[in-house]
């Protein structure tokens, strides 16, 4: 379960690595917080890739294979320290 995406930071201003990202989950969306995933702010910048209906099978349900690969993907990179569900509290 979570509230609708699972996030991770990036460097900031690494224009080809978000394009490398980009090409893997194009719905990525970037936030200017430090976020559950605890961006060093400014030298990172937290990014969400969405898990809502179109990427799980239900409503807070299971991803479907193709959004499990993407996010597994994403998480595979080295420049990818974590990735953790977003809670809004």
């Amino acid at each position: 379960m979570n509230d609708g995406s699972v996030e991770f930071c990036l460097p900031t201003g690494d224009e080809a690595l978000l394009a490398r990202v980009k090409a893997l989950a194009p719905s990525i969306e970037a936030n200017p917080s430090r976020g559950r995933a605890g961006c060093d702010l400014p030298k990172e910048t937290l990014y969400f890739i969405p898990t809502g209906e179109t990427e799980c099978e239900a409503r807070h349900g299971a991803l479907t294979p193709a959004a499990w690969t993407m996010v597994c993907d994403v998480a595979a990179l080295p420049e990818v320290r974590k990735l953790v569900p977003t809670w809004y509290e």
